[in-house]
């Protein structure tokens, strides 16, 4: 872009440029500047890249004045080319502050290089326009590696989190959660109750109806407890046939209410083998509440332990507090 208020000037660079580029590029020329401003904002929006523009600052207008600072705005890579005629310190300050200047050359276009510097601005916006390619390119790989490290990390946690069978919270996870809710209801002097449940004669069912089966009767249990506790409370699977659920500010009534609630809703599961033959699901639940003394999670918890195996001991299907 040409933009210059002598039609002679503007017609030697249209000649001289034309001699050296190739078919890639168009020479436009402007006697004013906002003809030039409107017509590269036609070519950007249609997707033409504007490599340089060569002006001279010998207009009136305050229009005049701001032109490279507008369109650097829309332009930012363009190669702002200035004649130093009718340039001063204040207009240079302006426009560097707010644009761009790649070069200022005289404008006697016979004793200036003037072909030597057109080649050099060309092949320096394309060294510029491949570097932004390849940042492009690296920067699009970096993100896409980010977010699948991002996908990896979450199911990375996911599985150092979640029992694989069950899809509930792994023993480490559950004592893990529990952790900072105990303190906190000692503090607070808030009840907090803790649930030990234990399939009944599990071995005997791994033992008859084989393993997999044995699978299937431990997720449909860890599915109904998970309709039963509340948001709020803490499950999780700590052993082969053991579940464990703790239930922050929850009476001793409450977490009783909620342990049989459990014993009767596997009592009346269906849960049939291959060939549709019914067995029988019953579980055995251990409950104990936090006292001041307990010192951490494994005090509330071996307490429900002792529960779980006076329920054990007389007679199974059945809940037992300690």
């Amino acid at each position: 872009m040409c933009i210059d208020s002598s039609q002679e000037i503007l017609d030697r660079l249209h000649e001289k440029i034309s001699r050296i580029i190739d078919n890639n590029y168009i020479v436009y020329t402007y006697k004013n500047t906002e003809e030039a401003l409107m017509h590269s904002f036609e070519n950007i929006a249609n997707g033409n890249n504007i490599l340089m523009t060569i002006s001279s600052y010998n207009f009136s207008t305050k229009a005049d004045e701001r032109f490279l600072i507008d369109f650097y705005k829309h332009s930012p890579y363009t190669k702002n080319i200035l004649f130093s005629d009718n340039l001063n310190t204040q207009i240079i300050a302006n426009i560097i502050n707010e644009s761009s200047i790649y070069r200022i050359i005289p404008k006697d276009l016979d004793i200036y290089d003037f072909e030597l510097m057109i080649l050099d601005t060309i092949k320096v916006h394309d060294q510029e326009r491949r570097l932004r390619e390849y940042q492009n390119i690296l920067e699009d790989a970096v993100n896409k590696r980010t977010r699948e490290l991002k996908d990896i990390n979450v199911k990375l946690q996911v599985l150092a989190t979640t029992d694989s069978l069950t899809g509930i919270k792994n023993r480490r996870s559950f004592f893990d959660a529990c952790e900072p809710m105990m303190p906190y209801c000692k503090r607070e002097k808030k009840p907090f109750g803790f649930l030990m449940i234990d399939i009944d004669h599990f071995k005997n069912i791994n033992d008859t109806y084989g393993h997999s089966v044995g699978d299937e009767a431990i997720k449909l249990i860890a599915h109904t407890l998970s309709t039963i506790v509340r948001k709020s409370d803490i499950l999780g699977r700590i052993g082969g046939e053991e579940f464990a659920v703790a239930l922050p500010n929850t009476k001793e009534d409450g977490v009783l209410l909620v342990a049989n609630k459990i014993r009767l809703a596997i009592e009346n599961l269906i849960f049939t083998d291959s060939s549709n033959k019914q067995i029988e699901l019953r579980v055995s639940v251990g409950a104990s509440m936090l006292k001041q003394s307990d010192e951490d999670i494994d005090d509330l918890r071996n307490r429900a332990d002792e529960a779980l195996y006076l329920a054990k001991n007389n007679g199974r299907n059945q809940v037992r507090v300690v």
